[in-house]
């Protein structure tokens, strides 16, 4: 395991490394990062580079099946740090290696800090090894599962907000190389407007069928998130909730149905009808009890029903007053929100 002042390797291909250390805390520190190849005794290093900013960079035109050191000290003004490197050698993956990798996996948030993490899979693998590191300098690989029978798995608690990144490789072959980092992903989490647009709510939590969900988990990276206020008792909101769940299910079986969310207010007379109007609904809903379903209601001025109000789901900001009757374009919603 390196220590906590060394240089890590990130990754490894057959012409290049990728090496990390981890940063100065001088302000406006670079750094002077050198390498040197072990073979034939070669003992001077050479500077990759006196000026960099960043506590990552990548070595490229190596020799495959090679062995690397490298060195990096800091820089702030005139003063330079201590040369960093690390224990054993880093080495560049033969061609065959190269050519039997696997692809980098894709990394998506999913909720609260928490993203999913997908991968192809690979012909004749008994299973899958996943490592995660932080993605900040100097940060090493660890092993989130030694042996996965899926190309898919949920990771939770990501609270780093620089982010985390995934790799993967068959666990059948301990000779076997990882893949390529996936990009760095970040845990999503729920910005400070959606929570104070839900402060009313009991004990955080809104309903998901007959279960409570923590508003986090419910909430949290959701790019359109639309208030339904609705009754039982209501003909034209009787007409229009199966249709609207005819368009969430729709969404829901796309990609970009992770990043929406329906949240019913009930303007039911009592808590009864309030269940059994919900039993048909498939989206979430505050309790009938929770204080925060008046206040929505009143947040966005509820005066008729049906109504559907569009919400940019990172900052509360109203992008539709109500969509009841028009086109239901999360396109369309993603554009206003990014003005």
């Amino acid at each position: 395991m390196p220590s906590e002042q060394s240089v890590v390797l990130v990754d490894a291909a057959d012409s290049a490394l990728t090496v990390s250390w981890p940063a100065s805390s001088a302000e406006g520190a670079s750094y002077e990062l050198q390498f040197r190849t072990t073979a034939d005794g070669e003992a001077t290093f050479q500077t990759l580079s006196s000026t960099l900013k960043s506590p990552q960079a990548r070595k490229k035109n190596l020799k495959p099946g090679t062995c690397y050191e490298f060195r990096v000290r800091a820089a702030a003004g005139d003063d330079n740090g201590e040369w960093i490197t690390h224990d054993s050698p880093f080495a560049t993956l033969t061609t065959a290696q190269e050519a039997d990798r696997m692809a980098a996996p894709t990394a998506e948030g999913d909720g609260n800090r928490a993203a999913i993490v997908s991968w192809d899979a690979k012909d004749g693998a008994a299973g899958y090894e996943l490592q995660m590191r932080e993605n900040v300098g100097g940060a090493s690989w660890s092993t989130v599962a030694a042996k996965l029978s899926n190309t898919e798995v949920r990771k939770k608690n990501l609270d780093n907000v620089a982010g985390y990144q995934f790799r993967v490789r068959r666990a059948d072959d301990s000779e076997a190389p990882f893949s390529l980092a996936s990009s760095a992903v970040v845990g999503p989490t729920l910005g400070w407007e959606m929570r104070h647009l839900f402060r009313e709510l009991d004990d955080g939590v809104l309903l998901k069928g007959t279960k409570e969900i923590s508003l986090d988990d419910a909430l949290a990276g959701k790019d359109i998130v639309l208030l339904y206020a609705s009754a039982h008792w209501c003909g034209p909101c009787r007409q229009f909730t199966p249709q609207l769940a005819n368009w969430y299910r729709s969404i829901k079986a796309k990609p970009e149905g992770k990043k929406v969310e329906v949240v019913f207010l009930s303007a039911d007379h009592d808590e009864r009808s309030f269940l059994q109007y919900y039993e048909t609904q498939p989206w979430l809903a505050v309790p009938y009890d929770a204080d925060a379903r008046e206040g929505l209601m009143g947040h966005i001025r509820v005066s008729g029903i049906p109504r559907l109000c569009v919400l940019d789901g990172q900052t509360g900001r109203i992008l539709e007053d109500n969509a009841v009757g028009k086109p239901m374009d999360v396109n369309r919603w993603k554009a206003m929100a990014s003005k």
